[in-house]
């Protein structure tokens, strides 16, 4: 079967709705009796099928005037409308009650009265997809031709239920537990794109799994004929090892079984084939895809790169084509991102091939922007040239999740890649976050928990930490070795810590994070991202401080040379008692990626580095927005009054009345909060640099002790906090191998 067929044997209809609709196929509108009311007009079957795929949303009265009669005046469209609205209402009489909500300037059609086949496609989730009848007919086969600007919306609205079923189905074949499931989601998946490679690799593994081996080895030869034949070429090497795996399996006479690996490659009873690894290399316009961790069902989406125009790569743009190159690749080392490397465009009749190849759930495309300036100083004119990338949703019809533009220059291409990885990255894993927002809970795959759990984690509120850390227990429950779930966790960890105030749980927090780190270095060994978070948790312990350094001097060489490797490094700066040179490091960081998401991530370890380093300004200027947007935070409120305090005695500024209010407010949240208090939590800093923090604490008003009081309000220091959640790691002992 096709993309849709007959839908109708398999759908139960709700009881409340006296009005079915039938969109996929030719229209067809009946009663609950079975009477058949379907408008007999074209132009009132586009109406109604507007209306139906509307998300029971109001449209406008001028929209559905132009998606209907686009060739005629505004004024001509509008009393044409108005007589097809009649006309529909006449059609629809015999229900006995209007199911038509008709306003001055819009309509809609009442979701409680009616219900429409191409809803439940819509609204399927992973769990559910594989319930509903699979389907070949097209959607309103009998509403083409009628208007040019309806063609074109309803080539959208097909795009939009091909995209969101082949969505749905892949999340299906990675999440469902039973591989007859998997195997079924695949299959489906294939029908609707006999070129989608993920779904082939699945349907061998899963056939594998199942022991049965003579399927798989015939679903790897119809692959392989499916790309020669449409392509006139071979899939992509990673599904081509998995290909020649199997064969080599099954020449050898050796039984083919499935290793207990995350990225569930064939091993064979003897030897390991390990297949495709999660990274692709790119040098001097050649891709190369190295053997290590499959990540067919292991990342969290694709990205796509536009192909890159030769009017592009002029004598202005050079550097242009190796900023992309180094995107691609620190996109793809994150280890959560399937990346498809930007391309040239060869000739014309070839671009269309390569823009369907090359692009993902993500497109980044880009734009060259030059402008002549004068050089004040030789007076002659200067071209500048900026370059303009724009990262859009392709499953929500080019959606902007990001864009931003940036001078480029010989001198900085390794700075703006960096950048656009990092920011990229960021970018897809919360927009990914947002597309899951709107399911319960319990309908979540492990990935779609921990990419909530990552949302939360963002807010950095200490209310938020309990619902990340259901997610995340959930989540890695069922797949402990998802290197993304994995990454969160280790993020989680981290972040939670800086709101513990008993040493204890400060250190269970870490160890967690810590453990949920190595474990994503053993799945993808190349991770720069888990090892400098790895180093930045290992700092922190003064035993394995040096292990931490370690990390962060191998991993320079590979880091671009502004990256996050130097935010990291002002850290280690920092625990090894030179906050200054810290700071000027940090400072560095900040100019060349004012946005970047560690700032945001990680403001405590910002803050602190400026506050401790002698730049009070910046200091306070980071801790007030970080306040501001999240008033409960007492770790951040306590950098804050230090800060004041600081700035103070710096700059002689009058810093009373805000910090009696962060006083306050600090006192309120945590009633025994003492500079004893600080003294343990903050035990990892060099001695002089934790004398001066107290210091200025002391200044700031904080006593010196809990008071009695407090102890007889409160918990005793070690307890459940005032933020109202309990510390427990969040990576279970056995889910890091």
């Amino acid at each position: 079967m096709g993309l849709f067929g007959t839908i109708k044997p398999g759908l139960r209809k709700s009881q409340a709705a006296i009005l079915h609709l039938d969109l996929l196929g030719s229209m067809a509108v009946q009663m609950l009796d079975g009477t058949a009311l379907t408008p007999t007009g074209a132009k009132t079957r586009g109406l109604l099928a507007i209306l139906a795929l509307s998300d029971r949303r109001p449209v406008t009265r001028k929209t559905l005037a132009h998606l209907l009669w686009s060739r005629r005046s505004d004024e001509q469209a509008r009393a044409s409308l108005r007589q097809e609205i009649h006309r529909l209402s006449e059609a629809l009489s015999p229900l006995g009650t209007d199911i038509l909500d008709i306003q001055r300037h819009a309509l809609t059609l009442k979701p409680v009265l009616t219900t429409v086949d191409a809803e439940r496609y819509l609204n399927a989730s992973p769990s559910g997809i594989l319930k509903l009848p699979e389907t070949d007919s097209t959607l309103l086969t009998d509403l083409e031709a009628v208007d040019p600007a309806l063609d074109e919306w309803l080539t959208q609205q097909r795009n939009r239920l091909n995209h969101h079923l082949t969505t749905v189905l892949e999340q299906a074949q990675s999440s469902l537990p039973d591989p007859e499931q998997r195997i079924a989601a695949a299959n489906r998946l294939l029908r609707l794109d006999r070129l989608n490679e993920n779904a082939w690799k699945t349907l061998m593994r899963e056939l594998v799994r199942t022991a049965d081996t003579s399927a798989a080895l015939l679903a790897a030869e119809q692959c392989l004929s499916t790309f020669r034949d449409s392509l006139a070429n071979e899939p992509s090497t990673a599904t081509k090892l998995l290909i020649d795996e199997l064969r080599a399996c099954q020449g050898a006479g050796r039984p083919t079984t499935l290793s207990d690996s995350p990225s569930g490659r064939i091993d064979s009873c003897e030897t390991s084939f390990p297949s495709e690894r999660a990274y692709l290399s790119v040098t001097n316009g050649t891709t190369h895809t190295a053997k290590g961790w499959g990540i067919s069902n292991q990342t969290i989406a694709s990205v796509g790169f536009s192909p890159l125009q030769p009017e592009l790569l002029t004598a202005v743009t050079p550097e242009l084509e190796n900023i992309l190159d180094q995107t691609a690749v620190g996109l793809a080392n994150q280890g959560f991102l399937s990346v498809f490397p930007p391309f040239h465009t060869p000739s014309q009749h070839e671009s269309s091939k390569i823009e369907t190849r090359t692009s993902g759930d993500y497109l980044v495309q880009t734009k060259i922007q030059t402008s002549l300036t004068p050089d004040p100083i030789e007076g002659t004119l200067h071209q500048q040239v900026r370059l303009i990338v724009r990262v859009t949703d392709q499953r929500r019809e080019g959606m902007i999740v990001w864009a931003e533009r940036f001078p480029i220059t010989p001198e900085n291409s390794d700075t703006v890649a960096a950048l656009l990885t990092s920011e990229i990255s960021w970018r897809i894993a919360l927009a990914e976050a947002r597309n899951s927002a709107n399911r319960q809970a319990d309908e979540l795959t492990p990935l779609e928990a921990g990419l909530r759990a990552f949302a939360f984690i963002n807010r950095k509120e200490p209310t938020s930490f309990l619902p990340a850390e259901k997610l995340l227990h959930s989540a890695l429950r069922r797949d402990p070795q998802h290197p993304f779930l994995l990454l969160t966790a280790a993020l989680f960890g981290l972040v939670r810590s800086y709101e513990q105030w008993a040493p204890e749980k400060i250190d269970r927090e870490r160890t967690a994070a810590i453990e949920a780190a190595r474990g994503l270095i053993r799945i993808i060994p190349e991770t720069l991202t888990g090892r400098l978070i790895l180093a930045r948790l290992l700092l922190d312990r003064p035993s394995e401080r040096e292990a931490g350094l370690r990390l962060i001097e191998e991993a320079k060489p590979f880091a671009p040379s502004l990256g996050i490797t130097i935010a990291i490094e002002a850290y280690a700066l920092l625990m090894k008692d030179s906050p200054q040179e810290a700071a000027a490091n940090l400072k560095t960081f900040r100019r060349s990626h004012p946005t970047h998401p560690f700032v945001d991530l990680f403001d405590m370890d910002v803050v602190l580095i400026f506050l401790l380093g002698g730049n009070a300004r910046e200091a306070v200027e980071r801790s007030r927005i970080a306040v501001s947007l999240s008033p409960t935070r007492i770790s951040m409120l306590m950098l804050h009054l230090a800060g004041l305090a600081a700035l103070g005695k710096a700059d002689n500024v009058s810093v009373v009345n805000e910090q009696a209010e962060a006083r306050s407010q600090l006192l309120r949240l945590m009633p025994d909060f003492s500079l004893e208090t600080v003294r343990a939590h903050y035990a990892r800093l060099p001695p002089p640099q934790l004398s001066a923090f107290l210091t200025l604490l002391e200044r700031a008003g904080i006593p010196a002790t809990p008071s009695a009081l407090a102890h007889q309000t409160q918990p005793a220091l070690g307890g459940t906090s005032s933020t109202g959640y309990e510390s427990s790691s969040v990576v279970p002992s056995s889910s890091v191998p």
